[in-house]
C-alpha cells in the first residue's frame, strides 16, 4: 500500500517534470501573448464573428495524473491567425517540499497559456485524445470570457490553490462559463444520481491499485449524493453539461472536432504484477497457513513455525502501519477535501510500528495481547461503523481485515 503511493508521487514527479518544463516555457509566453493576444483585444472593445471559443476535452490517460484528463479553453481569432489555449492545473514540481505541501493539500497550482499547437501535439505525443467543442456565443459573452482568462492570466491572479473535487482544471472553466456566459442554460436531466468515489472509480476502474490506494484515503464525505455542479470537476462531465447546453434556443456547441491521437489504443491504469485483491487473499491464505503451524504442538528444539509467523506479523504490521501513517495525516492534518473522518483509520494503526519489536521478544506478553485485543476491538468497530455510516468499503479490504483478526486472536490466545 505504501509502496502504490510512493510509485504514484514518483510517476507524478516524473511526468510533470517534462510537462513543467515545457510549462515554464509557456510562462515566458506570457509576454508574446500579452502582444498578441491581450493588447488587441483590449485595445478593441468590438469582438468580431472571426473570434471563436471552444472547449478542449482531453480523454483519459493511463498515468495517475491523466486518468481524469484535462480541459482547456481555446481563444481563436480567425482573421488573424491568433490561437491560443488556456488551461489550469499546472504546478511547479521543482518548488522546494513540494511532495510534502502536496500530502498537506498546500500546493499552489497555475494557470498556463500555450499556443492551440503546442497544446494538441504535447497530447499527440501522449495518445492521448483531444474533444473540441466549439461554443455558440454572442460577442457580448465572448468578451466577457476572454477579459474574464485575461485577468485570470495576470501574474498575481495567476496562482490558487489546489483542491481536487472542487477547485480543478474543469471546475474553473466551468465557473467561468457560468458566470460569462449568462444566456446558456444547462439541462440536467441527463445527470446521474451518483457520489464523486462512483465518478472517481468510473475513471480509474475497479480492482487496480490507483482504485485501491483512493478508497484507503478518501472518507465518507465522498460517498454523498453531488449536485450537478459538484460533477463537473471530471473533464468528461464538463464536455457532457456542454454538450446537453442551450443558448437562446439553440445548442451551446456548434460543431465538434475530436483529434484521435490514441490510434484505438487500451487503456491500463494502475496495473501491476497483482491485483490488491489477489495481493490480500494470498497474504489470507498465507496467515492462516501461519496460523496453524505456529499453534501446532511441535516436538522441543522446533522454532522455525514461531518464527516464519513472526516474520509475517512484522509484514503486515508494516504494510498497515506505515499506510496508516499516510491516512492518519491525510485524516487530522491535510487541506485535502473529503479525507478527514476517515474510517480507515480505525484498522490502519501507525501504533503498529511502535508495537514492532514486542512481536520478537518473550517480554511483555501481558502487553502485547492487550495491544492485539485493541487491534481486534478496532477491527469490529470498523466493520460496524461502515455498516451504518455513508462510507463504502473497497472489497480487497476484507482479506486485510480478515488477516488482522486471525492473527490478534492468535496474540490473544498465546501464553508466550
Amino acid at each position: 500500500m505504501l509502496l502504490f503511493f510512493c510509485v504514484c508521487m514518483r510517476q507524478i514527479g516524473r511526468n510533470e517534470n517534462r510537462r513543467l518544463t515545457k510549462d515554464m516555457k509557456q510562462i515566458s509566453l506570457s509576454v508574446i501573448v500579452f502582444f498578441l493576444l491581450i493588447v488587441p483585444l483590449r485595445a478593441q472593445l468590438r469582438f468580431s464573428d472571426s473570434l471563436q471559443v471552444s472547449l478542449l476535452t482531453v480523454s483519459p490517460g493511463e498515468a495517475a495524473y491523466e486518468c481524469f484528463g484535462h480541459t482547456g479553453l481555446r481563444i481563436a481569432d480567425q482573421k488573424s491567425g491568433r490561437d491560443i489555449v488556456f488551461h489550469y492545473g499546472v504546478y511547479d514540481y521543482t518548488e522546494p517540499n513540494f511532495i510534502w505541501h502536496f500530502v498537506e493539500g498546500k500546493c499552489n497550482y497555475y494557470m498556463g497559456a500555450c499556443s492551440t499547437d503546442d497544446f494538441l501535439a504535447s497530447h499527440k505525443r501522449r495518445r492521448l485524445d483531444v474533444t473540441e467543442q466549439v461554443l455558440w456565443l454572442d460577442s457580448t459573452e465572448t468578451r466577457s470570457l476572454i477579459l474574464a482568462l485575461l485577468d485570470n492570466y495576470r501574474p498575481q491572479n495567476r496562482n490558487y490553490r489546489y483542491n481536487y473535487f472542487f477547485d480543478n482544471c474543469a471546475t474553473r472553466p466551468f465557473n467561468l462559463l457560468r458566470r460569462c456566459a449568462t444566456s446558456v442554460q444547462y439541462d440536467t436531466t441527463w445527470v446521474q444520481d451518483v457520489t464523486l468515489r462512483e465518478m472517481v472509480r468510473e475513471m480509474t476502474g475497479k480492482g487496480n491499485w490507483l482504485d485501491f490506494g483512493i478508497a484507503l484515503t478518501i472518507a465518507g464525505r465522498a460517498d454523498q449524493p453531488t449536485t450537478f455542479a459538484e460533477q463537473m470537476f471530471l473533464p468528461d462531465y464538463l464536455s457532457r453539461a456542454v454538450a446537453h447546453a442551450t443558448t437562446d434556443g439553440h445548442p451551446l456547441v456548434r460543431s465538434t472536432e475530436k483529434y484521435d491521437y490514441s490510434e484505438g489504443a487500451e487503456r491500463h491504469v494502475g496495473e501491476w504484477i497483482m491485483r490488491p485483491m489477489t495481493l490480500a487473499l494470498l497474504l489470507l491464505i498465507v496467515g492462516s497457513i501461519v496460523t496453524m503451524l505456529a499453534r501446532f504442538k511441535w516436538p522441543d528444539g522446533i522454532r522455525w513455525p514461531q518464527t516464519g509467523a513472526r516474520i509475517f506479523d512484522t509484514a503486515w504490521m508494516l504494510a498497515t502501519g506505515l499506510t496508516g501513517c499516510i491516512v492518519w495525516f491525510l485524516n487530522f492534518a491535510s487541506e485535502h477535501p473529503a479525507v478527514d473522518h476517515n474510517l480507515n483509520c480505525l484498522w490502519l494503526l501507525p501504533t503498529n510500528l511502535l508495537f514492532l519489536p514486542l512481536i520478537w521478544t518473550k517480554k511483555g506478553t501481558k502487553v502485547r495481547r492487550i495491544y492485539f485485543f485493541a487491534i481486534f476491538a478496532a477491527v469490529f468497530l470498523y466493520i460496524i461503523s461502515v455498516c451504518v455510516s455513508a462510507q463504502s468499503f473497497h472489497p480487497a479490504f476484507l482479506p486485510w481485515l480478515g488477516v488482522i483478526l486471525l492473527r490478534s486472536a492468535d496474540h490473544i490466545k498465546s501464553r508466550k
